[in-house]
C-alpha cells in the first residue's frame, strides 16, 4: 500500500515552477500574479500552470484513493495504520525528513468502521460498457445472431468467462451442461446476468444451450480463449469446451476492457471533496497464504524498491469521478516482469503442444472407446452357467481357515494387547531346548531344518493350547475344531479310491493305462546342482511315452531353474500346446516368505513354477481358480496340496494320472505311478487284468478286486516287462 503525502507532492512541484516555496492555500494568488506576466508574452507559464493544476487534482484523487484503499482493507488489518505510521516515522528519520501522520479514514464514519470489498457487484449498464471488437469482416448488423443485441450477448460472454474461470482444475466440459450450471442457484452469475441470458435465449427460439454455444463460439473467434469442438451426435448438436486460455478469458471481463481501452484526460472541475472513496477500485483481498506486508516509502519520496509503472493503485487517478464501481475486483499485474516476458513461449513448447492437441481424443472417439468398453465388460462377464458352476465348488457353511496371529506367541498377543487374554487366531509355542541360544534369533529353516536335535536357534510348534482363565471363568465357548473339507464337490466315495504302480517309467508300458483327463508330472530334472536324489537327463525326459496318455486333456509340468526352457520344449514334442503358467510362492511355518533355501545358484529361490498345457478339446471349467498359490514347504519337493482340489474343480470326475510320485502323493481318484511308492494297489478292474496280462510276475494289492471283474479281452502277446525303477530315477 502506498501512501503519499499531497502537502510534500504538491510543494515538489511548485518548487520546479516557482522558486520561491508557497503553501497550497496561496495557489490562486500566485496564479493571478503569473497571468500577468503570461499575457505579455508568457505562453509557456500558462501551460505549466495548467500541467501544475492537473497535477493537484491528480495528486489529490490518488491521495483520496489510497484512503479508501487503507479503510478497505481495515477490517483484515485492524492494526494497519499504525503499522504504516511506524515505518514510515522510521523511513522518514532515517532520510532526516520530516514525518505527518496518516490519518484515519474510517474516523469519522462510525457507521460503515470499514470498507469492505464486494466479490461480485451489478453487471454494468451494456450501454456504458466498452463493447468488443468484432471479427474481421463482420459488421454491427452480424455480430449478433438472429436478432440478438450486442449488449446482451456481451454479457452472456462475461458470465460464460466467468463461470470458466472458476473451473479449478478445468476439465471438458459440455455446453448444455454449462448451460444448467449458470442457470443453477448455485452458481456465482447475478439475477441480472441470469435475465441478459433469459433473454438471448428468447431472442434464438427460447433454447439456453444454443446462447451459450454462441457465446462460447463468439470468445473462440474473437480472442480464442476456449478451445471449442462440434459434432453431430445422435442427430443433436454438441459444443464440448476442451480447454481454456485464462488470460484471453480475462480480456472478457468488463474491467478488463475498461483498463485496456484509453483512458480520458483528468476533469479540471473535479476537486478531491467530490471524489467519493466508494469509487475507487477496491481489489479483492488476496487470500491469506498470498498476502505480502506494504512496501513503504517517505513522504515525498520515491518508492524503496521502484516497481514497474504498471496498472497498481497509484495509477487511479486516472479514474473518471463518479464512475459506476465495477462489477468484478480489479485485477492489477504483480510487480516484476510483465506477463508477456515471463510467459514467452519456446518453438520447441509449441509443437509440444499441438503434439498433445493432435494425439488428443476427440469427442466421438471418446464414445466409441466408452461403447468399447462396456462391450468387452459385457463379453467377459461371466454367464449364469459359469456363475453357478463356480457357486458349486464354494465351501458349505463357509470358510473354515483360521488367521494367523502377527505376534506369533499368545505371550507376545497379550503383551501387545495389554489383555490377559490372546486373541483367538493361530498361535505358535517357542521350542526351548537345553541347546537353544534365544539370542541367535529363529532358525532360517524353522520346522524344515534338518537338524533340530543340534540346532542352537529357536524354532516353533502350534500353540493349541487354549487359555485356562477365560476357560474356567465361562466367558469363552470351546474352540471349534476344524474338520478336512475336500474343496471340490465330489465324495472321495465317488472319486473312486487312490491307486498306485511301483515302475520304471521311462520303460513303463503306458499303453495299458488308459486315458487321462489330468496328467500332473514333477520330474527329477537334472538342473546341474548336487542334490539328495537321482535325476533323468534331457533325452530321457523327452522320450518319454506320454502322448500315449492323453488325447484329450490337461498336463500340469511341474519345472525350476533351467528346466523351464526344457519343460517347454518336452511339452511341444508331447503334442501339448502351453497355455497358462500357475506359480507357487513358497511360505516357512511362520507364514513369511522364503528367503533362504537349499535352491539357485545366483538368488535364492523363493516360488517354483507349473507349466500348463493343453491337447485336443478337453470340456474344462475356466476362470474358476487363479495362477497363484501361497503354501508352506514341507519336504524336500513335495508339492502343495491345494493343486489336487484345483485339478479337481478344473477337470470334475475324470481319470488323474500323476507321475514321478510318492506315498503322500497318493489322492482319491487318482493314479500314482513312481519308484518310492510301497508296491502295486489297483482296485479299478480293467487296470487289473490290463497290467496281470503285461506284467504276471508281479503282485498286485488288493488280493482279490472289490466286486467281481468282467471277462475282458486282453492282449497276450504283449511281452511282459519289468516294471522296477532303477537307481538313477527321483520322483518328487
Amino acid at each position: 500500500v502506498h501512501v503519499t503525502s499531497p502537502q510534500s507532492q504538491v510543494q515538489q512541484v511548485r518548487s520546479e515552477v516557482d522558486p520561491k516555496p508557497r503553501t497550497p492555500f496561496s495557489t490562486s494568488k500566485t496564479m493571478e500574479t503569473k497571468a500577468d506576466v503570461a499575457a505579455a508574452g508568457g505562453d509557456d507559464l500558462s501551460t505549466m500552470r495548467e500541467q501544475c493544476r492537473s497535477m493537484e487534482e491528480a495528486i489529490s484523487f490518488r491521495r483520496e484513493a489510497q484512503l479508501g484503499l487503507v479503510g478497505s482493507l481495515q477490517h483484515l488489518v485492524p492494526d494497519l495504520v499504525p503499522s504504516l505510521d511506524r515505518s514510515l516515522r522510521l523511513i522518514a528519520a532515517f532520510n532526516d525528513r520530516s514525518f505527518t501522520p496518516t490519518p484515519n479514514p474510517n474516523a469519522g464514519d462510525p457507521q460503515n468502521p470499514s470498507l469492505k470489498p464486494h466479490h461480485r457487484r451489478a453487471v454494468p449498464d451494456p450501454t456504458r460498457s466498452t463493447r468488443r471488437k468484432t471479427s474481421p469482416g463482420s459488421s454491427p448488423a452480424s455480430a449478433a445472431v438472429g436478432g440478438a443485441a450486442p449488449g446482451g450477448l456481451d454479457a452472456v460472454r462475461t458470465m460464460v468467462a466467468v463461470f470458466l474461470l472458476e473451473l479449478i482444475p478445468f476439465a471438458e466440459i459440455d455446453a448444455a451442461v454449462l448451460a444448467r450450471r449458470l442457470q443453477a442457484e448455485s452458481s456465482s452469475a447475478s439475477d441480472a446476468e441470469r435475465a441478459a441470458l433469459a433473454d438471448l435465449a428468447t431472442e434464438l427460439g427460447g433454447s439456453v444451450p444454443a446462447a451459450v454455444a454462441l457465446a462460447l463460439r463468439r470468445i473462440a473467434e474473437d480472442s480464442g480463449g476456449v478451445q471449442i469442438e462440434e459434432a453431430m451426435i445422435g442427430g443433436k448438436q454438441m459444443m464440448m469446451v476442451w480447454a481454456i486460455d485464462r488470460s484471453k478469458l480475462l480480456k472478457e471481463l468488463p474491467e478488463s476492457a475498461t483498463l485496456l481501452s484509453p483512458q480520458p484526460p483528468p476533469i479540471p472541475q473535479a476537486t478531491s471533496s467530490e471524489t467519493d472513496a466508494n469509487t475507487a477500485i477496491i481489489p479483492r483481498p488476496p487470500p491469506p497464504h498470498q498476502q505480502q506486508q506494504p512496501d513503504m516509502w517517505a513522504h515525498s519520496m520515491p518508492p524503496m524498491f521502484p516497481r514497474p509503472r504498471g496498472m497498481t493503485m497509484a495509477g487511479m487517478q486516472r479514474m473518471v469521478p463518479g464512475l459506476m464501481p465495477l462489477q468484478r475486483p480489479f485485477m492489477a499485474p504483480s510487480p516484476g516482469p510483465s506477463p508477456t516476458q515471463q510467459n514467452q513461449r519456446t518453438e520447441e513448447e509449441d509443437l509440444k503442444d499441438l503434439e498433445v492437441l493432435l494425439s488428443k481424443k476427440t469427442y466421438k472417439e471418446k464414445q466409441n472407446t466408452k461403447t468399447g468398453e462396456e462391450l468387452l465388460d459385457l463379453i467377459h462377464r461371466p454367464t449364469a452357467k459359469e456363475t453357478a458352476v463356480a457357486a458349486k465348488f464354494k465351501t458349505k457353511g463357509g470358510s473354515q481357515l483360521k488367521e494367523y496371529c502377527t505376534n506369533l506367541t499368545k505371550e507376545d498377543c497379550r503383551r501387545q494387547s495389554g489383555s490377559f487374554v490372546s486373541c483367538a487366531k493361530v498361535h505358535f509355542r517357542r521350542i526351548i531346548a537345553p541347546h537353544t541360544d534365544t539370542n541367535l534369533g529363529d532358525c532360517s529353516f524353522l520346522d524344515t531344518c534338518r537338524h533340530t536335535k543340534t540346532c542352537k536357534y529357536v524354532h516353533y510348534e502350534l500353540d493349541q493350547t487354549p487359555d485356562i482363565a477365560p476357560m474356567m471363568a465361562g466367558t469363552l465357548a470351546p474352540p471349534r475344531q476344524i474338520k478336512p473339507h475336500r474343496a471340490e464337490y465330489c465324495s472321495e466315495i465317488e472319486l473312486g479310491e487312490s491307486q498306485w504302480i511301483n515302475c520304471d517309467i521311462r520303460n513303463f508300458r503306458m499303453d495299458i493305462l488308459g486315458q487321462f483327463g489330468v496328467i500332473m508330472a514333477d520330474p527329477p530334472w537334472d538342473i546341474h546342482m548336487e542334490l539328495p536324489y537321482g535325476t533323468m537327463a534331457d533325452d530321457e525326459m523327452r522320450t518319454l511315452n506320454v502322448p500315449a496318455l492323453q488325447t484329450d486333456g490337461l498336463i500340469f509340468l511341474w519345472v525350476t531353474g533351467r528346466a523351464m526352457e526344457l519343460g517347454r520344449e518336452c511339452l511341444e514334442l508331447w503334442g501339448y500346446k502351453r497355455v497358462e503358467e500357475i506359480i507357487w510362492v513358497k511360505t516357512n511355518q511362520l507364514q513369511r516368505i522364503i528367503r533362504t533355501g537349499r535352491t539357485g545358484h545366483w538368488l535364492n529361490h523363493s516360488k517354483e513354477h507349473c507349466l500348463v498345457g493343453i491337447k485336443g478339446s478337453p470340456l474344462v471349467n475356466r476362470n474358476i481358480d487363479t495362477d497363484v498359490i501361497v503354501a508352506e514347504v514341507r519336504e524336500t519337493s513335495r508339492k502343495p496340496d491345494e493343486m489336487y482340489a484345483m485339478l479337481e474343480r478344473i477337470s470334475p470326475r475324470t481319470r488323474k494320472l500323476e507321475l514321478f510320485a510318492r506315498m503322500h502323493n497318493t489322492q482319491a481318484g487318482w493314479l500314482s505311478l513312481g519308484n518310492q511308492v510301497s508296491g502295486t494297489r489297483l482296485v479299478d478292474e480293467g487296470l487289473r487284468a490290463r497290467y496281470k496280462a503285461a506284467y504276471p510276475d508281479f503282485e498286485v494289492q488288493p488280493p482279490s478286486p472289490p466286486r467281481a471283474s468282467a471277462p475282458m479281452d486282453v492282449d497276450q502277446s504283449t511281452p511282459s516287462q519289468k516294471p522296477v525303477a532303477s537307481d538313477g530315477e527321483r520322483p518328487t
